[in-house]
């Protein structure tokens, strides 16, 4: 028995079993200014008790050392909500709770086993994990109940939409659909869009967060969702605000196709595992950011008039937009098909011909339908590789489409054209050298 006991299994369990309760007993330490707040010593020794109680009763095949931990635990928690009810008639239950979740979480430690060769076992890993969850929310507490104010009824509708599509459909969404002799990649295509509708979230934020610093945010942030959509609100607000700070407004396009590659480069390495297209696709991202760069030094040397008051009226009215996400998946789905029916009419011309046709619509769906074509048939890398170059150009040059939408005076016009027509010839020469071979 002696030997059983002593073992790096037991030291392990009982460090583990006081951390996972101490870690929150430091938030709540920190965060009570009483000295009579149970803290770390507190907290640790109780989780420290659930997993000595689990771990002796075991070994001894003795339940009563169980009973007696967990009857000790429901009087030290029965104590704290008498005292916290009864004689300080203070609010919340949170301190109780969490203390009767640290015996709990070390009642775990103290049961899991380790297998062979491992430190921790999955409980343990598990107990950890909550500890950590609980110290988060417990720490950002301030933080948590400042972003609940500021939510919309829309934008808690939404979150729960997107947690529908996440949780349950994801488990029923087949890999593969057959669709006459093509299998077309439903749960690529339905992953795509969760992609998205993740990025517009984390692009609401941003934008939300950092809307009054200026119109670089806006253009960089809102260019992760859609870029073109980010051009047009730019424009109508260059528009609104009687046409002042062209060139600011123009760095902001840049920057809006700064973040369309990044965004589709993040694509390939989601595709395509073996990273060849990423590689290919890294230069286009270098000639974006090395020219935006340039255009961000020579707009801060202007002295231009601007104006700061005003915020933008954003298209990105719900963190969770639901049309632009559908669209893209829509068209991956078209694109996808037309380059696997073009290919099999035409080889790797067919892939050409729909990344300029679709290129004018989106390029990050040409670019993800054109990397599941690459998986498909791996010979056709050339011709995959100048699709994917092909739609980025033309995505770039269809901003001076956008922005003669929304604003047809020449000021902005030409500043627009003319950074897209040099970015555009870039990528291009880099494209004939990829079709030379030189790359």
């Amino acid at each position: 028995m002696q030997e059983f006991l002593f073992t790096p299994d037991l030291i392990v369990k009982a460090l583990l079993g006081f951390v996972v309760g101490a870690l929150i007993g430091l938030e709540r330490q920190k965060k009570m200014e009483s000295e009579r707040v149970a803290g770390v010593r507190s907290f640790g020794l109780h989780s420290l008790l659930g997993a000595m109680s689990v771990y002796v009763s075991e070994i001894t095949s003795n339940p009563v050392i169980l009973f007696y931990g967990v009857a000790i635990s429901i009087i030290l928690v029965g104590t704290q909500v008498y005292w916290k009810l009864f004689r300080t008639m203070g609010k919340g239950l949170t301190t109780p709770l969490v203390f009767s979740l640290s015996f709990v979480l070390g009642a775990l430690v103290g049961f899991d086993t380790p297998p062979d060769g491992q430190i921790f076992g999955t409980l343990q890993i598990f107990s950890m994990s909550v500890s950590l969850l609980v110290f988060l929310v417990l720490g950002f507490k301030e933080e948590l109940a400042h972003a609940v104010e500021i939510v919309t009824r829309e934008e808690m509708i939404s979150a729960v939409e997107l947690a529908v599509i996440i949780l349950f459909l994801w488990p029923l969404m087949p890999v593969t659909i057959q669709l006459g002799i093509i299998d077309f990649p439903a749960f690529q295509t339905y992953f795509l869009i969760v992609i998205l509708l993740v990025v517009s979230f984390g692009n609401y934020l941003l934008v939300k967060k950092y809307k009054d610093r200026g119109i670089y945010f806006f253009g960089l942030f809102g260019g992760l969702a859609n870029s073109e959509a980010a051009v047009s609100s730019v424009t109508d607000f260059y528009v609104k605000e009687e046409r002042r700070g062209a060139s600011r407004i123009s760095l902001s396009i840049n920057l809006a196709n700064v973040a369309m590659v990044l965004r589709n480069g993040f694509l390939l390495i989601i595709i395509d595992h073996t990273f060849w297209l990423f590689r290919l696709y890294l230069i286009p991202i270098a000639i974006l950011i090395v020219f935006s760069m340039f255009r961000l030094l020579t707009v801060n040397g202007m002295k231009e008039e601007e104006h700061e008051g005003q915020l933008f009226d954003t298209k990105l009215v719900s963190p969770f937009e639901f049309g632009p996400a559908i669209r893209f998946g829509a068209i991956f789905a078209g694109v996808y098909l037309i380059q696997l029916v073009l290919t099999a009419s035409y080889s790797g011309t067919g892939l050409i011909i729909a990344a300029i046709i679709g290129g004018f619509v989106s390029a990050g769906a040409v670019i993800a339908s054109s990397a599941s074509v690459f998986l498909l048939d791996p010979a056709l890398y050339p011709e995959v590789g100048m699709a994917i170059i092909i739609a980025t150009i033309i995505s770039v040059l269809n901003k001076i489409i956008y922005v003669y939408l929304a604003d047809k005076e020449t000021k902005l016009l030409k500043i627009v054209a003319r950074d897209s027509l040099i970015i555009g010839a870039i990528i291009a020469f880099y494209l004939v050298l990829f079709a030379l071979g030189f790359v």
